[in-house]
């Protein structure tokens, strides 16, 4: 059904092109006897068509990042002779989807309280998430996106929630256990709902965020993520969007040596809304996510990704060989065979550097709308602010000072 949805869309693209090159036709050889209502079309169909074109470059420039940010997985990890090489190269439109375009946040104040979440429950893919962070324009540099894996550096070999010796922007929460991640996911919606219930008026919306978490195989046959989609469910999490990167590979052998069961159908079974799409089609991505932001229906959306394990790579690809760094040797080749300059190291174009300037000022756009919002919200509400305030800063009663307060019986 998806393909075939791309598929129209792509028809009516065609159609809508001879359609216009044949009006600029009529309109050259019959040009003095054209009425208002044609030069009207005209107009529309020309509008049409640069914005078919725009919506065309931003694709290209998605895909262009996409393998951009598998080549800095690739060179990492071959440099550090250690990591997870399947997922980043994996999930790379995905990445490329979400914060090329699907997600608001504003890379300058990475703690903006209504930004969207995103968690990477599969955190041994942790290169996934740190060149995602670098090609938004998050405060972390390159030379630490080269030093993955090293001591004291920015980017350990799992994601870590900032502390005394990480502090990477961006991080959510420390993920590494499968399906630790989907329980995570699960938190940040239901404090989401509880604040929006809580704070927002109806003059004023300051939380409308959603959740996105990437997990594969691992994820789901842990307990954790079980019980946490359940509730999930039964709580009517509709804001939490859960990408199952389902490329069929665990670590040590195929998936199908493991399980067996239907995912999609448990999910579905649990009360989730569920889509089951091409992970590598850019077009199928972009349309579902934005289709999922749209559904409140009270049903927390799973959206299963059939992936190709290390895309891009054909030596392991579609293999468990593909899980960790086994197609370190074969990096230079898959570069090159992905389009990306030959013999350059942690390569990013000046198309794909500029394409996320633009997306950082339209998020930016958003963020200064919301803080104009709230700025309306606080001052017709001066008591919840400061409650939410102080409950941000953490400036609240000490636990001493709590248990001091509770009445003697």
């Amino acid at each position: 059904e998806i393909h075939f949805r791309h598929l129209s869309s792509t028809m009516k693209f065609s159609m809508l092109a001879i359609a216009a090159a044949a009006l600029t036709a009529g309109v050259n050889g019959f040009a003095g006897t054209q009425m208002p209502a044609a030069r009207t079309f005209a107009v529309r169909q020309s509008t049409m068509l640069k914005a078919t074109e725009v919506e065309t470059d931003k694709m290209a420039a998605l895909a262009t990042a996409a393998n951009e940010a598998r080549g800095l997985a690739m060179d990492s990890i071959a440099a550090a002779h250690s990591g997870h090489m399947g997922l980043p190269l994996g999930a790379a439109e995905i990445g490329a989807s979400l914060y090329g375009s699907q997600m608001t946040y504003n890379a300058k104040d990475p703690q903006w309280m209504n930004r969207d979440r995103f968690i990477l429950s599969a955190g041994h893919g942790s290169m996934f998430l740190y060149s995602w962070l670098n090609l938004a324009g998050f405060d972390l540099p390159m030379e630490e996106v080269k030093n993955f894996r090293q001591h004291h550096s920015m980017t350990p070999g799992h994601p870590e929630f900032p502390n005394s010796e990480h502090n990477t922007p961006g991080i959510e929460c420390t993920t590494g256990p499968l399906g630790q991640g989907v329980a995570n996911a699960v938190g940040f919606a239901v404090s989401e709902k509880m604040a929006a219930a809580k704070y927002n008026t109806e003059e004023h919306t300051i939380f409308d965020h959603h959740i996105y978490a990437l997990a594969g195989d691992g994820c789901f046959q842990e307990g954790v993520s079980a019980e946490a989609a359940a509730f999930a469910a039964h709580e009517k999490l509709d804001n939490l969007i859960i990408f199952y990167d389902a490329n069929e590979v665990t670590l040590d052998k195929m998936a199908e040596y493991t399980q067996s069961e239907d995912v999609l159908k448990r999910y579905e079974a649990y009360g989730w809304e569920v889509y089951d799409i091409d992970g590598h089609d850019l077009a199928v991505i972009e349309e579902t996510i934005a289709a999922a932001k749209a559904s409140n229906n009270g049903k927390p959306k799973f959206i299963k990704c059939n992936t190709i394990i290390g895309k891009g790579m054909e030596e392991t690809e579609g293999t468990n060989a593909a899980h960790g760094e086994a197609g370190v040797p074969y990096v230079d080749n898959a570069k090159k065979n992905i389009g990306l300059p030959e013999g350059e190291k942690w390569f990013v174009s000046e198309g794909t550097r500029d394409y996320f300037g633009e997306v950082q000022a339209k998020n930016e756009a958003t963020y200064n709308e919301w803080q104009a919002t709230y700025k309306a919200w606080s001052e017709a509400n001066p008591d919840m602010a400061k409650e939410l305030e102080d409950a941000i800063a953490d400036n609240v009663m000490s636990a001493d000072d709590m248990i001091a307060a509770i009445p003697e019986l």
